[in-house]
């Protein structure tokens, strides 16, 4: 009877033991599919277009969206098409999706149907928004008419309002980039659009890095568009940032053109002396410290070259006939510079 009885007792610990194995690998299966389903992401930068025709199959769905960019894994997608029973609520039509959306968020997006008519219209990193109004009206989009009254006093979140009134409230957070605009969308509608893409690019690394810098995100906008505006080339826009946050250091002031320009509403080649007295809260050689807000739309390089960017001991730049600039530590360096490279003229 004893020996009976340990037998059975260790066939029953055998059991026990295969049940908690199969138990645990469930739960790392389950860990594995939360991580893949739920949160596992490619890379987020741009966004695709894609046509979901209304045959296709699920299988067809997620291939696409894998070759695109928008999800990491179509094998992910498809399972968790089966697994929530989700094939037949994906919609036809015409996406653009922002890319490294999880399987989740990709469904998520396709449930909601597309479709409507649109134009595709990009606007150019450093665009004003007088300029955005120009292309949105060159688009044909009803949305474009009163663009420029719209984004005057368009201000939804605390950070797009600075110390003092800017000029254009929205100035800087309207993001440039290309945007598939339904043909219906009035101009706030847009500014919507726009704004919700800076908040984006703000994200809270980005917000992370500005508050270790003291930065207001209003000033972090403001610096960068006054980079992009002055910078042609990548490789400038730091060095650049680091000359603005020198001489703001030292109290002088910025003397950037292209916020002079932004005063005059022109882009003129060159400045003259009496362009440099407009009188205006935007002119850099009148007063130190920041212009009231942005005078452009900055891109993600130029606001995280901002970031970047330290204080040093340039405080003079200089732009050559091919559009790079040069930089110089002293005033008497500037003037020789400018003799070099423009002469008498």
């Amino acid at each position: 009877m004893g020996k009976y009885f340990r037998k059975r007792f260790s066939s029953q610990q055998l059991l026990l033991g295969a049940a908690g194995a199969l138990l645990a690998g469930l739960i790392v299966l389950g860990g594995v599919w939360q991580y893949e389903y739920a949160g596992a992401r490619g890379p987020q930068e741009g966004s695709a277009v894609i046509d979901i025709e209304e045959n296709m199959t699920g299988a067809e769905i997620a291939s696409l969206l894998e070759e695109k960019g928008v999800i990491r894994s179509a094998r992910v997608f498809r399972l968790a098409l089966l697994l929530n029973n989700e094939s037949s609520a994906l919609k036809s039509g015409h996406y653009r999706l922002p890319c490294g959306l999880t399987a989740e968020e990709a469904i998520r997006e396709l449930r909601k149907g597309g479709g409507e008519a649109f134009e595709t219209v990009t606007i150019p990193e450093g665009s004003t928004a007088a300029q955005m109004e120009a292309i949105l009206k060159k688009a044909a989009l009803p949305g474009g008419e009163g663009f420029l009254a719209e984004a005057s006093s368009y201000a939804p979140l605390p950070y797009m309002k600075g110390p003092e009134p800017a000029a254009v409230a929205g100035e800087g957070f309207l993001f440039a980039d290309t945007y598939d605009i339904p043909e219906n969308y009035s101009a706030r509608q847009i500014c919507d659009m726009m704004y919700k893409r800076t908040d984006e690019i703000l994200d809270a690394e980005v917000r992370r890095k500005a508050e270790a810098r003291g930065l207001t995100l209003h000033d972090l906008m403001t610096i960068a568009s006054l980079v992009e505006r002055e910078a042609r080339f990548p490789g400038d826009q730091e060095p650049i940032a680091s000359v603005i946050f020198a001489r703001l250091q030292a109290g002088m002031p910025l003397q950037i053109d292209a916020a002079v320009q932004y005063a005059l509403g022109e882009t003129k080649p060159e400045l003259t002396t009496r362009d440099l007295e407009v009188a205006s809260p935007y002119n850099t050689y009148q007063r130190t410290g920041l212009p009231p807000g942005p005078i452009g739309a900055p891109g993600r390089s130029a606001i995280l070259a901002v970031l970047d960017a330290q204080p040093g001991e340039y405080l003079y730049y200089v732009a050559q006939a091919d559009g790079h600039h040069v930089f110089l530590k002293t005033y008497e360096e500037h003037l020789q510079a400018i003799e070099e490279i423009y002469g008498n003229s």
